[in-house]
């Protein structure tokens, strides 16, 4: 029997951390490290079983539900230094944090353990959130453990007040585990962005907006955008390098949704470039645009180009590569008798099928 259960926990330990979660939250700060990962938000995530291991000082654990192991409906990764558990009395371990604590029955022989796990309120903190009208709603066993994995105290929650921010406890335990700490939010006070409503500063932090890169932006010309903008602009990586770069092949001043668009659509410098290369440079914005979003590379204007095409507009080619017209087929056709040089002429033939 020991044999067998052995067998199921090693085999376990492999599966917990050799998985690769596509769905998850993670705050990094310092040596901490939590990915918090759940697939059925009623899940009872207070209780469950434990699998961990020790290396370096550092105790890396997995919390899963003990009820379908073959198929978890939570699954918690924390990495934290040695020195922050405390052994108690009964022969286990715990973890403790202003807002509870976790109680851990098991060992760590060899330096990897398994076992059970509980999660217990500090009924002390709850007071204190309830008495700052921090009040759970229903069964908020979720939203409460984030405040615990966030590592929220009272002083986080008195900070939060004092810059007027009133969070829901979801709204607190997202705060707490995606790092939004009061260092952060001060430095957003002196910007341009002071008072963000509790939600865009969470995405603020979940998409890395940096102090700096907003400073950046203000330096580039773009000190002014909407909160909701700088946050596209975040997902999709448009960086400062990236807006000087445009500046200098020409598109100085855009619209901010444009280069958000210019970047959606991989309109990259060399791209540019390219373009420029095969007589498209300086290209109107919304037309360098449909360029990309069609797909209408240097190589395709080229070939083109190649067959005597000549003075052919920049809406002609977007034409040509929506109707499928290619450099092959306007071969076969000035083969067959067809000596237009003009693309719009080749365009009306593929149009009806000729």
């Amino acid at each position: 029997m020991k044999t067998t259960i052995n067998l199921y926990a090693s085999l376990l330990f492999a599966f917990l951390f050799m998985f690769q979660i596509s769905f998850c939250q993670e705050e990094q700060k310092e040596e901490h490290t939590i990915s918090f990962s759940t697939f059925n938000h009623r899940a009872e995530i207070d209780s469950g079983i434990w699998l961990g291991t020790i290396e370096r000082e550092t105790v890396c654990i997995q919390l899963m539900d003990s009820k379908n192991r073959s198929n978890p409906s939570f699954m918690i990764s924390l990495c934290i230094p040695v020195e922050e558990f405390t052994l108690n009395t009964s022969g286990g371990f715990e973890l403790n944090k202003p807002s509870g604590s976790i109680k851990f029955e098991g060992a760590f022989p060899n330096d990897k353990g398994y076992g059970d796990f509980t999660f217990v309120k500090n009924r002390e903190f709850e007071a204190f959130l309830n008495k700052e009208g921090i009040i759970s709603n229903g069964d908020d066993r979720y939203n409460y453990f984030k405040l615990f994995l966030g590592d929220v105290s009272k002083e986080y929650v008195l900070g939060l007040k004092r810059h007027g921010y009133k969070p829901t406890l979801k709204q607190l335990g997202k705060l707490g585990i995606h790092g939004v700490d009061l260092e952060y939010i001060n430095s957003i006070a002196n910007t341009n962005y002071k008072g963000l409503e509790v939600d865009m500063l969470i995405k603020f932090a979940i998409h890395d907006i940096s102090i700096d890169y907003i400073k950046d932006l203000e330096k580039a010309g773009y000190g002014d955008i909407d909160a909701n903008m700088i946050k596209k602009f975040a997902i999709h990586d448009v960086s400062v390098d990236y807006i000087n770069g445009l500046t200098r092949a020409g598109y100085s001043n855009l619209d901010p949704n444009m280069i958000k668009n210019f970047a959606v659509h991989d309109i990259t410098l060399d791209y540019i470039q390219g373009l420029s290369a095969v007589g498209f440079a300086n290209l109107e914005p919304g037309m360098l645009k449909n360029f990309a979003v069609h797909d209408i590379s240097p190589k395709y204007i080229k070939s083109l180009k190649d067959t005597g095409i000549n003075d052919a507009s920049p809406n002609s080619f977007k034409k040509a590569k929506i109707h499928g017209l290619t450099a092959r087929y306007i071969k076969r056709t000035q083969a067959d008798g067809h000596n237009s040089n003009e693309l719009s002429d080749y365009i009306r033939l593929k149009i009806h099928g000729k």
